[in-house]
Order: C-alpha cells, then structure tokens, then sequence
C-alpha cells in the first residue's frame, strides 16, 4: 500500500519572506504527479519539503501519519543536478545498498538488474565522473530506484538531457509505476507533463492554485494563472 501525503497549511518563510504560502492537499500517492509552475514558483523547494531534506516554517506535512523527516526509507530523491561519487558506476550503484548492510548476494543481484534497466552494464567499470549528462542521469535514477522505494522524488529528471536520454529516462519513470510506485517530480517539459502525469500540482508565486487530474488540468485550467502558464505568457 502506498503511503498518503497530507499537507496542511504549509508554509515556508526566509527573512520574512514567504516563499510556500498555506498549501495544503491530500494525495495517495499513486502514479505520477506533476508539478508545475513558472520560475521562482516553488516548485523545488515544495519538492524538498516533501521528501523531509527540509523543515517547513509552519503547518504539518506527513507520509501515512508519520513525519517526512523520519519516514524517509520508503523514498528516494533524485536531484536535477546527479550526484556522483568518485568511483566505478557499479560503486556508486551499490553504495546505499552497503550503507544499509544489505546481503552480499542481493547486492549482486540488485547492481546486476539495475545496471542492465539503466542500460550501463557496459559501463559498470568505468569512472562515474566520465559519464554523459544523460549517462550520469540514469545512473542516479537507478541507484534511487536500487533500494527498491515506494516512491521516487524527481527535480527535473530530464533537464539539459538530449531525445534519446529522456526517452530512457521516462521509461524507467513508467517501468516503476507499472510495477506499484509512486513518483512526484518537477518539470518545465509541459510535453512531458502531459505524457507521464497522472495527477498535476500548479504552483505560482509560492501558491497551490490547482491540484487536479492531469487529463483535466491540460484539457480545461480552471485559473487564470494556469490559463496563461499553459500557453506560455509565464
């Protein structure tokens, strides 16, 4: 069962400044939810909130009753910028797998479907730092999804990545839905939205104006924020 994310009254103040005001919603955490929104809108910050990489200024956020900060091991976060450690694909691949002492003998088994879902088996030796952009993205998505969580945070996946890699990319994404994940992610590929998402979420000036069926988001906005936003006046 996936868990259900429940936002109530969240907010997020810097300076006084209010960067998420008052957003709250509830979600089982099925499919792929989108979200949306123009420059500066929050959408990352939202994201980060989320997973629990940072407290909110007021309000609750919880996963299933619980805390993001201390539920986190059904999660993994994939930020748009790949981290990369200074080692071997294989290395970085299995790298959670060993800090969570998992059995040698999944480990091996885990890397080796990863590598081959990740198309890098070719590449398992090699240095991580001599990957391609898209290379290297996949290669952050896999070792998200090695550790086999029930839901994926993803900023940005495709950012700066060329057709062929956000085909691949994308198709990890829907292969981890089918079999029963969840995912939330940022993207400024309305395309993209449209192909993947489920569920979208549309943030503007550290607001939730929409939070709808995808189908229905795209066919018929309901602000005018949204309205413009879609037809590329943000």
């Amino acid at each position: 069962m996936n868990p259900q994310l429940i936002l109530k009254d969240l907010q997020y103040t810097v300076d006084d400044h209010a960067l998420l005001k008052d957003i709250s919603f509830e979600q089982d955490s099925i499919g792929i939810t989108a979200i949306l929104g123009p420059n500066g809108a929050g959408k990352s910050l939202l994201l980060s909130l989320i997973h629990g990489l940072i407290a909110p200024s007021a309000g609750t956020l919880s996963w299933s009753g619980q805390p993001a900060k201390t539920s986190k091991q059904d999660r993994s976060y994939v930020f748009q910028t790949p981290v990369v450690m200074r080692r071997s694909v294989l290395d970085n691949l299995i790298y959670p797998l060993k800090i969570s002492k998992t059995p040698k003998p999944e480990i091996q088994r885990r890397a080796t479907e990863m590598l081959r879902t990740a198309r890098l088996d070719n590449l398992a030796t090699h240095p991580a730092a001599s990957l391609s952009g898209g290379e290297a993205q996949r290669m952050a998505l896999a070792r998200a999804l090695i550790t086999q969580p029930k839901t994926l945070l993803l900023d940005e996946p495709c950012s700066n990545l060329d057709p062929a890699s956000t085909k691949m990319i994308e198709s990890m994404i829907a292969d981890f839905t089918r079999q029963g994940g969840s995912v939330f992610m940022t993207t400024h590929d309305l395309a993209q939205a449209k192909r993947l998402a489920d569920t979208v979420l549309f943030l503007d000036n550290g607001c939730l104006l929409e939070h709808r069926p995808a189908i229905s988001f795209f066919a018929q906005p309901k602000t005018p924020r949204a309205q413009a936003y879609l037809a590329g006046e943000l």
